[in-house]
């Protein structure tokens, strides 16, 4: 969460009010649009793409552990959920600060 951007005061409400929001369709007065309109923002496309590094490496972690205990291992297996964590790790990548990026790849 550090290099995502901080969650907006307009998801805060939404979130802690989720149940009003969903039954009045995001209703915030008349002559106004519905809460819920406008683009994605980027903080959601952040989270959202770090939930999926979360689970593309949890299903990784799973697929390794089952073929150590099992000794029934094909690359396949390990290939496939492999692919998806540096893929999302790309996606969180492309996300995050230019600077930082830029940072973490001087470390390397």
């Amino acid at each position: 969460d550090e290099y995502s951007d901080p969650v907006s005061y307009k998801q805060k409400y939404m979130d802690q009010n989720a149940f009003l929001v969903y039954y009045t369709k995001g209703f915030d007065g008349p002559n106004r649009p519905s809460i819920e309109s406008g683009e994605v923002t980027r903080q959601t496309l952040q989270y959202g793409v770090r939930n999926e590094c979360w689970n593309a490496f949890e299903e990784l972690e799973a697929e390794i552990k089952f073929g150590i205990k099992n000794g029934s291992a094909e690359s396949k297996d390990i290939l496939s959920p492999l692919n998806k964590v540096i893929s999302s790790v790309d996606a969180y990548r492309s996300l995050s600060p230019t600077n930082i990026v830029e940072q973490a790849k001087s470390l390397l």
